[in-house]
């Protein structure tokens, strides 16, 4: 963790003594990757096929009730199961126990939404699934920051990206295919999640702790750990300001553009779903491009706020580009743009984030705090936004898009005031 201050030399090269073999964790770290980004990618799309399948009539309404509950609690639950992994002694380690049990829930729930019919039930199952499902992958996640060495970090951070970003189109399909049979539809993403991770489980070296060597088990702690304390680590506390900022920037976005096609371009709705999957399938050699060579220049140049800084100023550029756009193939370019800002700020944002952390000790509970960020924006945005776009007569989603250009600008302002980090 870095120390406001100091600025140590760049050394691409160099390995500290507590990575002795990182190429190894990087590999298994990558390996898991593959099903577990398919599995967080595909559950969601699982529910509204399963939703559609069982409640056609009413399945708007359903899946965003579900939905709309399982991101509020995941805001909470997310950072306690780091917290308690942080404090974890036991002699698999701290972070393999609650990948394991975590998803073995979530497993559990998921199969319940596939044999049940009842909306009650599904959506208790579905709940329980999906915050489960996150708080795991969140274990997981740490394991890029404790296992692996600052100069690596960046590499990894886009390659998971990258397998981020390709899951989403694997997901669809497999999810596709599976939609007649509720059980599997349900369960075999999470299935193929805890495959990839078998080798992860078995062959990465864990640290198991002592007691004296982790936070102690107090509730208040525990609890009162959901706030870090700007004051006393203002680097922590204006990186988690700018990434909510652009968050929000990019939650505006992504949660928006199918209702732009269809409001704001006239797009008929049987084309809607062939139209948003092209800007998919067209963003996908951006993003292979971006999440790699972004984690490797950041990592070869030892600099992550210039990475940053520009990220959030293309996004701010393609929302206001998208809020303008009068023809598809307009919002088309916008989109792409959109995406390659997207992909640079997640893969830096991430190290910059590890980079950060107070205090090594509590790596779990402070990424579910970062992961706060996002996950509030996610909730925030659809609370907010429909009284942006139902102003000054309706459909101003340009209107949202300028706020969102905005907010991703203000994080650019914020960068500066982030000392110690190149």
């Amino acid at each position: 963790m870095s120390e406001p201050g100091r600025k140590p030399d760049h050394d691409p090269g160099y390995l500290p003594s507590e990575y002795p073999d990182p190429r190894k964790t990087i590999a298994l770290v990558l390996i898991a990757a593959v099903g577990l980004y398919i599995m967080c990618m595909s559950l969601g799309t699982a529910l509204s096929l399963r939703v559609a399948s069982v409640m056609p009539d009413q399945k708007d309404t359903v899946y965003s009730r579900i939905t709309s509950v399982g991101s509020l609690l995941m805001l909470f639950f997310i950072p306690l199961v780091g917290g308690l992994s942080d404090r974890t002694t036991s002699r698999f380690g701290r972070r393999r126990p609650w990948i394991v049990g975590c998803l073995l829930v979530c497993l559990a729930a998921a199969a319940v939404v596939g044999l049940s019919t009842n909306v009650w039930i599904m959506g208790v199952a579905y709940v329980i699934a999906v915050v489960f499902m996150q708080a795991g992958f969140n274990a997981y996640s740490v394991i890029a920051v404790e296992g692996v060495p600052e100069n690596r970090r960046g590499t990894v951070m886009g390659l998971m990206g990258l397998f981020g970003a390709l899951s989403f189109s694997a997901g669809t399909y497999l999810t596709g295919a599976l939609v007649g049979n509720g059980l599997l539809l349900m369960t075999v993403p999470i299935l193929l999640g805890l495959l990839t991770s078998i080798p992860l489980l078995l062959l990465y070296r864990d640290p198991v702790k002592k007691r004296s060597q982790v936070p102690p088990l107090s509730l208040k702690k525990l609890f009162g750990g959901f706030f870090v304390n700007p004051r006393k680590h203002p680097n922590f506390g204006w990186t988690w300001l700018a990434r909510f900022l652009v968050g929000l920037a990019m939650a505006s976005m992504q949660t928006y553009f199918v209702y732009y096609l269809i409001s704001g371009l006239r797009v008929p709705l049987n084309q809607v779903g062939s139209k948003a999957g092209l800007l998919t399938l067209c963003s996908a050699p951006i993003s292979v491009i971006f999440f790699s060579c972004s984690g490797f220049l950041t990592d070869r140049l030892g600099r992550k706020k210039p990475f940053v800084i520009l990220a959030a100023i293309i996004m701010a550029g393609a929302l206001c580009l998208g809020g303008t756009s009068h023809s598809f193939t307009q919002f088309l370019i916008a989109w792409e743009i959109f995406c390659v800002g997207q992909a640079m700020y997640l893969t830096v944002d991430l190290a910059l984030c590890a980079a950060v952390l107070p205090e090594s000790k509590d790596a779990g509970k402070d990424m579910g705090v970062f992961a706060l960020a996002l996950n509030g924006a996610n909730v925030l945005v659809p609370a907010v936004a429909p009284i942006v776009i139902n102003s000054a007569g309706g459909n101003n989603y340009p209107l949202l898009w300028f706020i969102g250009a905005v907010l991703s600008l203000c994080s650019v302002v914020i960068m500066p005031l982030i000392r110690g980090i190149k």
